[in-house]
């Protein structure tokens, strides 16, 4: 497993922005938006092109305390674009103040309309899950648990029934 937390802005060399954590009745919240990128970012989603990192986006990750998935929403300025949803096999918060997952590897991933309503998703990275099972870093349980969840968080976003979704949407829209 690889452990993921909310230092989003030393991912990328050069980005500057802002970022703040806040705690949401769903769970972590960690809201970034970038002011500088050197490099802007897309990623295709089912042949739709979305940018990701670029000057005014704004990633908002709900990491929950329990469960097996945190959610990363994606707006260019107050417009939705883009869904990631990390499948997990525990959750937690830092000492230094910010929310880590530790990540099984599989994402659930869509395109956002503008009214927030997802496309349709797609799971990717199943490669890298098989992987870490056959090199002995994950279980064959913790396998079949990333599958499970991965498959619910699908049918979720699918039905547009995702409870973290809903609780960034509110959170950008009633704040």
């Amino acid at each position: 497993m690889k452990r993921k937390d909310g230092r989003y802005l030393q991912l990328f060399p050069g980005v500057q922005g802002t970022q703040r954590v806040v705690t949401l009745p769903g769970g972590w919240l960690v809201d970034v938006t970038f002011t500088h990128v050197p490099q802007p970012r897309a990623v295709t989603v089912r042949g739709v092109t979305v940018p990701t990192l670029a000057v005014g986006a704004r990633w908002l990750t709900l990491v929950p305390p329990q469960g097996h998935g945190a959610l990363l929403v994606i707006l260019n300025g107050e417009t939705p674009v883009f869904a990631d949803a990390d499948v997990c096999a525990a959750t937690g918060m830092g000492e230094d103040g910010l929310p880590w997952l530790d990540d099984l590897y599989l994402d659930v991933r869509a395109t956002l309309n503008a009214d927030w309503t997802p496309g349709v998703p797609e799971i990717i990275d199943a490669d890298e899950l098989d992987a870490a099972l056959y090199s002995g870093e994950i279980t064959p349980e913790q396998h079949a648990l990333a599958w499970a969840t991965a498959r619910d968080l699908a049918g979720q976003v699918a039905r547009n029934e995702h409870p973290l979704l809903e609780a960034i949407r509110a959170f950008v829209t009633f704040r």
